[in-house]
């Protein structure tokens, strides 16, 4: 069951409250970041012979980002046959070693994600795990303070996991789900940084059992991606056609990750104004 939750100070902001409990309570130590080794590339789930593990892939990729900075852009559209869009949910999130973070939130269609409101709707939120604020509403936002809620929400983590999805889904699971579901071919493969990097295509469209959003059953299923032989999936994407309250739809699904231990999160320039307020 999906409960609208409110966070404090922000109203009219809400998210499923199954988030998983904030991990931001226990500091956050950065570590060097290591070279990849050959031990590395064997557990990653992926080879020169394409994804052997999907599971091992979705863990190597966790563990790669668990102490590093990133960029992450999430975007799920749905459109009817027509090219109108039913539904549209878009994050952009930068994320520091110290979780320091700012999340940018888009929501539109007809039936959009009603997250923010009731869409269109557009917010951003910055927090460096002490001082939460947030500016709603576009072209005149307005600012104010808020406290994330007791399981998470409104947190850096949720933001990584649960908050760049508008359904029960993390990074994680979208990884293994897509990469177990869908077969895939190595189309290129070059070094970066001394680390392999490979393109990844799925052979021909396909019919899948995915988990989101609830298009069913999913035809047509096409997958890319660029993979790194250390398990880092830096871009992933969807594209497929199902139907959803019996319309038909077609649907895009993409993630990607950038600027892998180079992402800031500078205080925004309306922080004191967010801070300030009452």
């Amino acid at each position: 069951m999906i409960l609208l939750v409110v966070l404090t100070g922000c109203s009219g902001v809400g998210f499923d409250s199954d988030s998983p409990t904030d991990r931001s309570v226990e500091p956050v130590t950065p570590v060097p970041v290591p070279a990849a080794d050959p031990a590395t590339l064997r557990t990653s789930g992926i080879d020169d012979d394409g994804v052997s593990d999907p599971a091992a892939l979705a863990t190597a990729h966790g563990q790669w980002l668990a102490n590093r900075s990133y960029t992450l852009t999430s975007n799920q559209t749905v459109r009817y046959e027509n090219g109108t869009v039913r539904s549209q949910y878009t994050v952009h999130l930068r994320l520091t070693e110290d979780r320091t973070y700012h999340a940018a939130v888009r929501t539109g269609g007809v039936d959009g994600p009603k997250v923010l409101g009731e869409p269109p709707a557009y917010a951003e939120f910055w927090s460096d795990r002490e001082t939460y604020v947030r500016a709603f509403g576009e072209p005149d936002p307005r600012y104010n303070e808020f406290s994330p809620t007791a399981s998470g929400v409104g947190t850096w983590y949720f933001w990584a996991m649960t908050g760049s999805f508008t359904f029960r889904m993390t990074p994680g699971v979208m990884i293994q789900s897509s990469f177990s579901e869908v077969p895939t071919r190595i189309e290129t493969r070059r070094i970066e940084a001394g680390v392999p990097r490979y393109r990844l295509t799925s052979p021909e469209p396909t019919t899948a059992s995915l988990p989101f959003p609830d298009a069913v059953p999913a035809r047509n299923v096409s997958l890319t991606a660029e993979v790194d032989g250390t398990g880092l999936v830096r871009q992933l994407r969807l594209d497929y056609r199902g139907r959803i309250d019996e319309e038909p739809v077609v649907v895009t699904r993409r993630i990607s990750y950038t600027n892998v231990g180079s992402t800031d999160a500078d205080r925004p320039e309306w922080f004191d104004e967010a801070a300030d307020s009452t």
